[in-house]
């Protein structure tokens, strides 16, 4: 784990992403503000649905499922 600091960047508040994570300059990430105040950042990817590539249904849907439906209704998201 490291440890990171806000800074002032013009009329925003910044963060530094550690050389360690090797995150490209650039690179787009989907940022959301959890209630308890967590931020999460994902990685920005192209449309999912709107590519030719089969669906294939893998055994641990269930698992992904379950943890998504167990966030919702915890209330922390």
């Amino acid at each position: 784990m490291q440890v990171v600091k806000t800074r002032k960047v013009g009329a925003s508040t910044g963060l530094s992403i550690p050389k360690t994570f090797d995150i490209q300059i650039g690179s787009e990430f989907v940022s959301y503000k959890c209630k308890n105040g967590s931020l999460i950042f994902t990685p920005k990817i192209e449309n999912p649905f709107s590519s030719d590539m089969a669906y294939e249904k893998d055994d641990t849907d269930h698992v992904w499922q379950e943890k998504a439906y167990q966030e919702m209704t915890r209330g922390d998201v």
